[in-house]
């Protein structure tokens, strides 16, 4: 377990690296700001920090569950909050990367938890201590930062998404594409699209909680903030809406491609069978065992062989004007 312990007061850090069994006490300092990061935490540390600042016992359940649904509870003493930042995959056959933070939010203290190295903490940290004086107006800029980091790590994901759709679209048209490698991953980033769908569509309901019904409100100089991470969290959404309708018509031309071009080889195969059937009916006809005409004599074979010629040309240039062939 990593403990990262953090106090500010007026936008500026003060202390660092404290007990958190300090934090009981400091959160009584209504000036003050701090910042208490649980990484990999057991549940005995849980239960600890839940005494210290009175957390809900359902909130600190979900945190030891994991894998809950992104979402923004409110309780009495507290706002609880379960966000994802995602990350597509290197290789399409794996899963899309998702890393779960939970966040106590109290009037002065914020508690975030996590799960491995996976959630970019300290591009939320940076963005905070960068920016004193949003910092200055209390814990709802370290909750802004944290999910403008989650609402970043989704436009990213759903951008690298587009871009392999874009190369599916090309490989679709090519000369010889690859009908079979296309379907899988067209099916694979559809997948993930839905996925990415699930855990970043609640996102765009939390943030609006935050801006419309956060108990004290968002500070007016967050406001603009704010409502920026809604916005990005509406193009997301919309972006991962239309690539999954792309996905999905991606695979169906596939699917439709591959039957057209079925169709041609057989219509060819069909055409170059019925150019053959001419002459070996013509043959079959001079090969037959009874007396006609020309029997046995060069004019039939003569005839013969212009039957064959002409009505294979024939055909040919038939079928060729079709576009049978």
């Amino acid at each position: 377990m990593i403990v990262t312990t953090r106090l500010y007061r007026d936008g500026r850090l003060e202390r660092s690296d404290f007990a958190f069994d300090e934090v009981s006490e400091l959160r009584r300092d209504e000036t003050v700001t701090v910042w208490v990061d649980l990484q990999d935490p057991d549940d005995d540390t849980l239960h600890q920090i839940a005494r210290e600042l009175d957390l809900h016992p359902l909130a600190v359940e979900d945190v030891i569950a994991e894998h809950e649904r992104a979402k923004l509870n409110r309780y009495p003493t507290h706002l609880f909050l379960t966000l994802y930042a995602l990350a597509a995959p290197d290789d399409e056959n794996d899963e899309l990367e998702r890393s779960e933070i939970d966040v106590f939010v109290t009037r002065n203290v914020l508690v975030s938890v996590r799960r491995g190295e996976g959630f970019p903490i300290d591009d939320a940290h940076a963005a905070w201590e960068n920016q004193p004086e949003l910092l200055a107006t209390g814990v709802a800029a370290l909750m802004w930062a944290i999910t403008d980091v989650v609402v970043d790590t989704h436009f990213a994901t759903v951008q690298s998404l587009d871009e392999r759709i874009e190369g599916l679209e090309d490989e679709l048209f090519a000369a010889q594409p690859n009908t079979a490698r296309i379907q899988r991953s067209a099916y694979r980033l559809h997948k993930h699209l839905v996925t990415l769908r699930r855990l970043a569509l609640p996102t765009r309901e939390i943030v609006s909680g935050m801006i419309n019904r956060t108990q004290p409100p968002v500070p007016q100089p967050l406001l603009p903030y704010f409502a920026d991470v809604y916005d990005h969290t509406l193009r997301v959404s919309d972006w991962t809406d239309s690539l999954r309708d792309l996905a999905s018509t991606i695979i169906d031309t596939n699917l439709t491609s591959q039957g057209n071009r079925m169709n041609l080889v057989m219509k060819k195969l069909t055409s170059w069978a019925a150019i053959i059937a001419v002459p070996t009916l013509i043959t079959g006809f001079f090969g037959m065992n009874v007396v006609f005409p020309l029997m046995q004599t060069w004019q039939g074979a003569l005839v013969a062989t212009v039957l064959m010629v002409a009505t294979s040309v024939g055909l040919y240039v038939q079928f060729k004007r079709r576009d049978w062939l």
